[in-house]
């Protein structure tokens, strides 16, 4: 019930987009294109390079130039800072319009392939999970690389590369919990739950691009998966606490994961125009995949030792 509460209040907060529809914006919007685009919002001739090359248009340039405008005159009146198609005036570096998320997006990235660069070097080589394992890295990767290109130019193209690489992840760690959980020996299992959630994903993805780009239904199911997931790693964690000193690193790493989602809650205006909730959550979560690699590593030399004491 929780988790659908948190749902409800996303969506809310994430379709709010008063600015784009007040008068004062429209005005300078429309006064600004017919000036500097010469009625053509299409045009990118008449940007700089530092825009062009993230194929802003002079009707984008427009939109961004307005949007501070009339947040400006917010601050100097009192008034509450508005969004703007769904997000709050952010300032662009660049061409870049989220700055702070495309950073700690990169270091996302960065903390995923180093804490697989040293699991992959110290991995036995005849672990019977090798192949789950090297998948995490391609994974992870996918998914923060068009996090950073999400952030870095908000286009209905992106924004739904961003959403089907993340849900993609999700599933992947969905299928490395029941690989580990259920041990080699299942191994028919494992590909027939793989096929499962490979089937799900597709419908899924098939659904937003065919028939209708739901952003509730899409929240929901990707918080119903990674409330899955969180839950069944939290309970194969007590159960083998005694046994398995070292799964508290599991532990820590999966519920933080899922706590410091709730920093999306904290829906304010962009700390010095740079610093949102978004963009926080991001930075939570750079140390914790050195944690999770940390936790396959020794699960892997466990089961190896615990496997070989038994021969």
């Amino acid at each position: 019930m929780l988790s659908l509460a948190i749902l409800a209040i996303l969506v809310s907060l994430g379709l709010a987009s008063i600015g784009d529809r007040s008068l004062d914006y429209n005005y300078c919007l429309a006064e600004c294109v017919q000036i500097s685009c010469a009625n053509d919002p299409t045009r990118r001739d008449t940007t700089p390079w530092s825009l062009r090359v993230f194929l802003w248009t002079c009707g984008d340039d427009c939109k961004y130039s307005c949007m501070h405008q009339v947040t400006s005159e917010d601050v100097k009146a009192g008034r509450t800072i508005r969004q703007f198609y769904g997000k709050w005036p952010f300032v662009r570096f660049l061409g870049v319009q989220e700055p702070a998320s495309v950073i700690f997006s990169m270091l996302n990235l960065a903390s995923h392939l180093y804490g697989f660069s040293d699991l992959h070097q110290k991995l036995p080589k005849d672990y019977s999970q090798l192949w789950i394992v090297r998948l995490c890295p391609l994974a992870a990767t996918n998914a923060w690389v068009w996090s950073i290109v999400f952030h870095t130019r908000d286009t209905p193209v992106t924004e739904k590369l961003d959403y089907y690489s993340g849900t993609l992840l999700v599933g992947y760690m969905l299928v490395l919990q029941f690989v580990r959980i259920t041990g080699p020996s299942a191994r028919l299992w494992h590909l027939f739950y793989s096929v499962i959630i490979l089937l799900l994903y597709t419908v899924h993805i098939g659904y937003l691009s065919l028939v209708h780009f739901d952003y509730g239904y899409n929240m929901a199911a990707n918080v119903v998966a990674g409330g899955i997931c969180t839950g069944v790693w939290t309970i194969w964690c007590f159960k083998n606490f005694r046994e398995r000193h070292y799964v508290w690193k599991c532990f820590v790493s999966v519920v933080c994961t899922s706590l410091f989602i709730l920093l999306e809650l904290l829906d304010f205006p962009p700390l010095l125009w740079t610093f949102d909730a978004h963009s926080l959550w991001h930075m939570s979560t750079i140390l914790l995949p050195l944690l999770w690699y940390r936790f396959l590593l020794d699960d892997a030399l466990f089961g190896r030792a615990k496997t070989r004491k038994s021969i």
